[in-house]
């Protein structure tokens, strides 16, 4: 990866860590003082290496996983802010990313109630349930915005 795309990636992340909102084509080159279509390219060229996933037919982001930039069912709150998770697994990618500690909230998909898992210390105090994944790893991206 250039230099450029990697500032871009930087970029994106370092926003979804701040503010939990991914920026836009505009904000991003605006803050590197780059063209804007030189902005969209590098987001299409992260996105083609699956690096970020942009929604469809457009260069808004929808993931940087394993950051969501739409509501989900599953909030990460780390050190006050809340986050939202792509699935299961990318919510205890958060504070796994973070290296904090975290409180995660869902709900259950069999009798809907609410369920909250801690993570403190990269361990999980709390070990009772199961995540269940629909599909194997190897063909999430299939259609990664149903995974």
């Amino acid at each position: 990866m250039d230099a450029f795309l990697r500032e871009i990636r930087h970029y994106i992340y370092a926003q979804m860590v701040d503010t939990a909102v991914a920026p836009s084509v505009a904000e991003t080159a605006h803050a590197l003082s780059c063209p804007p279509a030189d902005a969209e390219a590098a987001y299409r060229a992260l996105a083609d290496a699956r690096m970020i996933v942009l929604h469809p037919d457009s260069t808004t982001i929808w993931m940087a996983m394993p950051f969501s930039n739409v509501p989900t069912a599953f909030t990460v709150v780390v050190a006050g802010r809340a986050y939202y998770a792509n699935c299961a697994w990318d919510a205890f990618g958060i504070p796994a990313a973070l290296g904090a500690e975290a409180r995660i909230f869902t709900s259950c998909p069999d009798c809907g109630g609410g369920l909250e898992r801690k993570v403190g210390a990269g361990t999980l105090p709390e070990t009772r349930g199961l995540v269940h994944f629909a599909l194997p790893a190897r063909r999430w991206w299939e259609d990664v915005g149903f995974t």
